[in-house]
């Protein structure tokens, strides 16, 4: 987590996403975050995630940090958000899902193909609801679908 910034919201990283099949409570009170489609731009892999945010709370701000280790044994870090930190609100409501994005021009490509990334760690969560930190649970699921 970053020094000064405070997440409240416990993150649980899983290999799987917990079904909530049969029992709707299962999955209230959650922001699940799963793997979407890789692709490619100018020759550098670019991963997405999804979120789906099955909390009461409208929420202003998510950042999720995925980890990388490369084929070539180097690790490199992505910074996953929902929009600009101080760009233009788009809140994700009750109920929804919403692409979390890389803006290139923050972070640095991963610089390789997308079969070269041997495994996927979460290393950190930001998420901000009303002006607070979140409360809940963060779900994420950084293994490609």
């Amino acid at each position: 987590m970053r020094a000064g910034q405070a997440c409240f919201a416990t993150l649980l990283v899983t290999a799987a996403m917990v079904s909530a099949a049969g029992d709707g409570s299962a999955a209230q009170d959650r922001i699940e975050i799963s793997r979407g489609a890789d692709r490619v731009v100018y020759g550098s892999c670019v991963p997405s995630l999804k979120v789906l945010n099955n909390t009461a709370m409208m929420l202003d701000y998510l950042e999720v940090v995925l980890g990388f280790t490369l084929k070539s044994g180097e690790s490199r870090t992505l910074e996953f958000r929902s929009r600009y930190r101080d760009g233009i609100e788009q809140p994700i409501p009750p109920g929804s899902t919403a692409n979390l994005t890389v803006q290139p021009d923050m972070s640095r490509p991963l610089g390789v193909d997308c079969p070269d990334i041997v495994s996927v760690t979460v290393t950190d969560a930001i998420c901000e609801a009303g002006g607070k930190p979140c409360t809940g649970v963060i779900a994420v699921d950084p293994s490609k679908r």
